[in-house]
């Protein structure tokens, strides 16, 4: 029973120098993103704007027509 008790030891140990050096070893290669993020949320921030400013421009127009029409048919 302490021979089994001791394998299971010493390959949870392995297993546990195993894992922290992948670990290490990830975040060592990992790549800097925060300029391709920061781009995409510029582009998405023009894009949001541009948006909200066309529908503010539909909705501005339908109304001016509403009031073109309703004023040309008194």
């Amino acid at each position: 029973m302490k021979t089994v008790k001791n394998i299971l030891v010493s390959k949870r140990a392995k297993a546990g120098l195993l894992l922290s050096s992948v670990i290490a070893s990830g975040s060592a290669f990992a790549v800097d993103h925060t300029a391709a993020i920061e781009a995409a949320v510029a582009d998405g921030t023009t894009n949001y704007t541009a948006i909200i400013t066309g529908v503010i421009v539909v909705a501005a127009v339908g109304f001016a027509i509403g009031m073109i029409t309703s004023k040309l048919r008194n």
